[in-house]
Formats: structure tokens, C-alpha cells, sequence
């Protein structure tokens, strides 16, 4: 009969397989072709946009820079309850108390700190027409191609 016993270091216990929290990521993106365009669609869920750069390095290539970051502190409310006194009337104590205490994290599973994605298209790419869009944690780039150009060839 297996014996079991309860100890405080329950995290490790049942956690111990979960890799180390990096400070550095690599987002994931889906890239689709159009005849007309690109489109990149990558999770980030809570970038802001002012934590957000992208830029041509070059004519071809897309590079996409970052930072997520989470909030530090964890603070809990106590609030009174309220009192019933045997004259029937309810009373509540105004007073609400902001109480900041020290955690212990367990889990960190979630993708924090900075990340940056380069991309290279094919020649032919129309830079100015490129629009980028974040929403819902999903930052959606459409990158237009050049309409082909064709060339007559004088024979001499």
C-alpha cells in the first residue's frame, strides 16, 4: 500500500517538469500568400501597441520587435461585512482597506519579456502598402505585393 504524506512544497511536487520562465521568446505566426499580398497573423496576448515595432531592414525583409510584460503585484480588498443589528436596519462600514501581501507563484506558464520575428518575402513588395493591426492579442500584418510589370523587348 502506497504511503502518502502532505508537505509544503506542493509547487514542486506537481510542477516539477514545467520549463524555467524565459525572458526571451519567439511568438508564433501563421503567414499566408494571396495573389495580391501576405498576410502574418501572430498571437501576443497582452502586447501593447506602444511595446510594438516593425520595420524593413532591408527591401525584402520584415523584422517585428517587442516586450510583454505582467504586473508585479497582486493586491486584495477587504471589505467589512455588513452588520445586521436587532433593530432590522443594515449598516456597512464605508472603510474598504487596500491590503498588498507577498505571493507565491506556483505556475508561470505564460509568455513574458522580449521576442522579435524577422520575415523575408520574395522581390516585389510593395512597402508603403503595408498596414498592421492589433486586436484581441492577435497582431494581423498585410503586406502587399508589386503588380507584375511587363516589357516589351525591341529585336534589333
Amino acid at each position: 500500500m502506497p504511503h502518502y504524506t502532505t508537505t509544503p512544497d506542493f509547487p514542486t511536487l506537481f510542477f516539477h517538469n514545467l520549463e524555467p520562465q524565459r525572458h526571451t521568446f519567439s511568438p508564433k505566426f501563421d503567414v499566408y500568400e494571396t495573389t495580391s499580398s501576405y498576410t502574418l497573423e501572430g498571437d501576443l496576448p497582452g502586447l501593447k501597441k506602444q511595446n510594438l515595432s516593425i520595420e524593413f531592414t532591408d527591401p525584402v525583409t520584415l523584422v517585428i520587435k517587442g516586450h510583454i510584460s505582467k504586473k508585479s503585484s497582486i493586491t486584495t480588498s477587504e471589505t467589512p461585512k455588513s452588520e445586521t443589528p436587532k433593530g432590522g436596519s443594515r449598516t456597512s462600514s464605508p472603510k474598504r482597506k487596500e491590503k498588498e501581501f507577498k505571493t507565491r507563484q506556483w505556475v508561470s506558464e505564460r509568455t513574458v519579456g522580449a521576442f522579435q520575428r524577422s520575415f523575408t518575402f520574395p522581390a516585389g513588395i510593395e512597402q508603403e502598402g503595408v498596414t498592421a493591426a492589433l486586436e484581441h492579442g492577435v497582431l494581423r500584418i498585410v503586406v502587399p505585393k508589386m503588380a507584375p510589370v511587363s516589357r516589351r523587348i525591341e529585336i534589333s
